[in-house]
């Protein structure tokens, strides 16, 4: 596999090419012409799709954005609640050694042994601040670091699961399925006594686990078959499949066990589920009474989280031993096993769903461990133990294909995270649409369409090509990761999508006036930091960084306006002198307690003194006058030096005055001292005002210039000790 160096920066003015992108619509995969506008804007990359019909394609699609769980966040104030999580574990029904031989030939023997065991404690306010973050538009999460989302290679790795074999996608007409299913299994859920009543087609977990909970002793070879088959219907469904309900499972996956040796892409199936589910749950608003809820293989969800992102990750505790099959390798552990025994997330889930989300609102890229698995060429090395179908297909990790799984077709979008694989992200990446209408396709709204099959040949086929073309390609070029050009990409991506979710802790114009704390205290922010049980850092940061930003712009802006002027000294003078005030205004609000800057075209501010007079004697207290400080409750601080330590030596010249002598000449004021006084800084300026200082210094009596040294005062014992 050889390793290409990254592509140069293209310094040429914006062009125009024409590429092709499958543009997959209902009933198949076509492919459409659309045209990328590349243009250099500021030193990086931007791009817009515009297609034929002229319609342009955002990273934040309105029909999306709507009902989106972001927007009710940020800009209708709505106060969400943690979504109910769907996984449950699933060591009520015990594995049975003789299931084994019948489940090795499905490909789903890593996987179960993995699930066989029980699984690990999961967070519902961890994954529900994660799937306020995604966006169906690219099936990716939008965070401050970039683009992130569970791909094959995390199916593969995580799971066991195969990626090549026949996409999951069946006829899942349910007329007559009890009979159906009396026949495979021998067994089926009563009919309702009502005949008009309405129930799914499978069976509830309850039912399967007190009918199949254990197979007989001495059961036959059919025996044994069948309750192997309901074994891993029950499992799957559990796990894999879930929907948001949790607690059925549906007649189309003991549907797809009907014959135990064929080979299905389990790994594609279970992702496009998972992506499915988080297209939808991150729509749902939820209640208080938990109506919400997220479905999809959560353990898949977690443990890629975990790996990647120390928001919500638990404490791993004394891991469980791991029994050893010589002659079975795909008993193997998967690299779930590490997270096998966590700790639970036992504090108040509405507490640490905020805290989850404003974590995840100041995560950056830095903070982000990219490469779990290891470096490109090492991936797996940290877990000897590995079970060897986790890295058998990793050919197929970043193969751009649909995802199928019965009714759903979702797109695989590895080159929107290619920092995840150690590889050059390009910027932008290249647009591909995950169809609305595919998004729309629902078993339970068209149920006129059972045949999915026929309905997604066009996909099918594509998923076909696209793993011969996998397997039939030549050494593959790889770009490595480069650091310019991922910080490109973030610098486009933070621009045209959504990375805050945590309301801003104070208003934009609010360093636009003088501090006033009293009515800082009673901001939405600092009331809810005092009530609350915990204070949010983000809103604070965020607001901090928007003034950051656009202070930067500001200065940006003057640069540029000062190299056109003839006499730029008075516009810059102003915008430093601002600049100043709104840095000190802003270090007031994060708990700062300084003065501001005053200038000398105010009659109420005080002029600031040269630094040789700003020592000041610590035995001589302030004067306090009546009169109100110019719109700040805080004196300035002296900006002089700094008073001297007290030492031995000073006990000795205690009351004494030290003079220094100098060299006769006029007194040097700092810049520092001239820009707090307002004094011009022009050249024609300061040299007359130079000229008049030497003149009134001429007219005085020479002397030699003393300083004082700020020596403390001994207090003075007016009564003896004990005597009043």
């Amino acid at each position: 596999m050889a390793v290409k160096s990254p592509p140069e920066m293209n310094p040429s003015p914006a062009g125009l090419e024409e590429i092709s992108e499958p543009r997959d619509g209902i009933g198949g995969g076509g492919v459409s012409k659309v045209f990328r506008i590349v243009a250099l804007v500021g030193g990086f990359a931007t791009e817009a799709i515009c297609r034929r019909k002229g319609r342009m394609v955002w990273l934040l699609d309105e029909e999306y954005d709507r009902e989106h769980r972001a927007v009710h966040m940020t800009e209708r104030g709505t106060d969400l609640h943690p979504l109910k999580i769907r996984y449950h574990g699933t060591v009520d029904i015990p594995y049975d050694e003789r299931y084994t031989e019948f489940i090795q030939p499905t490909g789903l023997m890593p996987f179960i042994s993995l699930v066989s065991r029980g699984g690990p404690n999961m967070n519902a306010a961890a994954l529900t601040a994660l799937v306020d973050r995604w966006r169906p538009e690219t099936h990716t999460f939008h965070l401050r670091a970039g683009e992130m989302a569970p791909t094959l290679q995390d199916a593969s790795m995580i799971l066991g699961l195969p990626i090549q074999g026949d996409p999951l996608c069946m006829n899942t007409a349910s007329d007559g399925w009890r009979g159906q299913m009396e026949d495979l299994i021998g067994r089926a859920p009563p009919a309702p006594a009502n005949p008009k009543e309405r129930v799914p087609a499978g069976a509830s977990f309850s039912w399967i686990k007190t009918n199949f909970a254990q197979c007989p002793e001495g059961a036959n070879e059919d025996t044994r078959r069948t309750y192997a088959r309901v074994y891993l219907w029950y499992m799957i469904s559990k796990t894999l499949f879930p929907d948001s309900g949790g607690k059925l499972a549906h007649w189309c996956w003991l549907k797809a066990l009907t014959v135990l040796d064929n080979r299905w892409s389990w790994g594609t199936a279970a992702l496009a589920y998972l992506y499915r589910q988080l297209d939808e749950a991150c729509r749902r608003t939820g209640s208080r009474t938990g109506s919400g809820g997220i479905g999809g293989c959560l353990l898949l969800l977690s443990v890629w989280s975990w790996d990647r992102i120390s928001v919500g990750r638990p404490r791993v505790l004394n891991e469980r031993p791991w029994p050893h099959y010589p002659n079975n390798p795909d008993r193997e552990p998967t690299w779930a096993y590490l997270w096998d025994s966590v700790s639970e997330m036992t504090s108040d889930p509405m507490v640490m769903y905020r805290q989850y989300t404003a974590e995840l609102d100041t995560l950056t890229a830095e903070q982000v461990e990219w490469e779990p698995y290891g470096s490109y060429y090492r991936i797996g090395a940290g877990m000897p133990d590995l079970n060897h179908k986790c890295t058998e297909e990793a050919l197929f990790w970043r193969m751009r294909c649909p995802l199928i799984c019965m009714w759903l077709v979702e797109h695989h979008q590895p080159h929107r995270v290619m920092r995840q694989f150690g590889l050059y992200q390009e910027c932008p990446p290249q647009w591909q649409d995950t169809d609305k209408a595919l998004h729309r396709l629902d078993r339970q709204r068209q149920r006129k369409i059972t045949n999915w099959p026929v309905h997604h040949s066009g996909h099918i086929a594509t998923f076909q090509h696209c793993l011969e073309a996998t397997q039939t390609a030549g050494p593959l070029e790889i770009v490595p990761h480069d650091l310019a050009a991922f910080n490109n990409y973030l610098q486009w991506f933070h621009e045209n999508t959504r990375i805050e979710l945590v309301k801003r802790a104070y208003a934009d114009y609010i360093l636009d006036d003088p501090i006033e704390f009293d009515e800082v205290a009673q901001s939405q922010h600092d009331t809810y930091a005092r009530r609350g049980r915990s204070t949010s850092i983000a809103s604070e940061l965020n607001f901090v960084r928007s003034e950051i930003q656009k202070t930067a712009d500001e200065c940006e802006i003057i640069w540029e306006q000062s190299g056109r002027e003839e006499k730029p000294v008075g516009p810059l003078r102003h915008f430093i002198k601002n600049t100043a005030r709104k840095m000190r205004r802003l270090a007031n609000l994060l708990g700062c307690r300084e003065g501001e800057i005053p200038t000398s075209s105010s009659s109420e501010e005080p002029q600031i003194p040269p630094e040789d007079d700003m020592i000041l004697s610590q035995s001589i207290p302030p004067k306090h006058t009546s009169k109100q400080a110019p719109r700040s409750a805080y004196q300035l601080k002296p900006r002089g030096n700094a008073p001297k330590r007290y030492t031995p030596e000073d006990y000795v010249t205690r009351g004494k005055k030290v003079v220094i002598e100098e060299d006769e000449g006029p007194v040097r004021r700092s810049s520092l001292s001239r820009m707090r006084n307002d004094e011009p800084f022009s050249s024609e300026e300061e040299e007359h005002e130079e000229q008049e200082e030497q003149e009134e210094q001429q007219q005085q009596e020479p002397r030699q210039r003393t300083k004082r040294m700020a020596v403390r005062k001994q207090p003075v014992r007016t009564t003896r000790r004990g005597r009043h």
